[in-house]
């Protein structure tokens, strides 16, 4: 019997709150713009994503630029560490320090490779997602996703292939660390 009642009520108040008046707002701007993963298959048309390590784990932020740019500038601007915004928003980098000039990135079809005067072996997980989904996001065409790229990194005397990123981390494809090949570099 009390079903029977409470039907009529909720109608009433559902016809009550469609005539109350309230109309829709324009956009307020307010706060830092959206960022994180881009769409699957979405390319960066103008600037570059950098990783960077937030308080809720590796994070993807845009960097401005007039052109669209590739891996090597990718790798140069996160080398530079955060802004002071992005620092304010705690944001950091757990990259060892390095110079843009002592790393260097060279490209190919879905491959990237990237060779710095460190030991590869001992960048923290953080320090290779750094690197891996920085360069990958950077030089991934059009129609493809980004952990269609691989990337390698080296040094030290070591070389950690077969790198993808997935969700803002670096993960294997499917080999381990091997010692570099001696009288090779890559």
């Amino acid at each position: 019997m009390r079903a029977g009642r409470t039907a009529p009520a909720a109608l009433l108040l559902a016809a009550t709150l469609a005539g109350c008046g309230v109309t829709s707002t324009d956009v307020i701007d307010v706060g830092q713009p959206a960022s994180g993963a881009k769409r699957p298959g979405a390319v960066q048309e103008k600037g570059a994503r950098i990783y960077l390590m937030s308080p809720t784990g590796v994070k993807s932020v845009p960097r401005e630029a007039k052109t669209k740019l590739g891996a090597e500038d990718a790798v140069a601007l996160l080398l530079n560490g955060p802004e002071e915004y992005e620092r304010v928003r705690g944001l950091y980098s757990d990259l060892p320090r390095m110079r843009a000039d002592q790393v260097h990135v060279t490209t190919g079809t879905l491959r990237v490779s990237v060779q710095m005067p460190f030991n590869v072996l001992r960048l923290s997980p953080v320090a290779r997602s750094q690197f891996v989904c920085t360069a990958a996001d950077n030089e991934t065409p059009r129609g493809r996703q980004v952990h269609d790229v691989k990337v390698e990194l080296s040094g030290g005397g070591y070389v950690i292939s077969d790198l993808v990123c997935d969700s803002n981390n670096a993960f294997p494809a499917g080999k381990l660390p091997t010692p570099q090949v001696a009288g090779t570099n890559r």
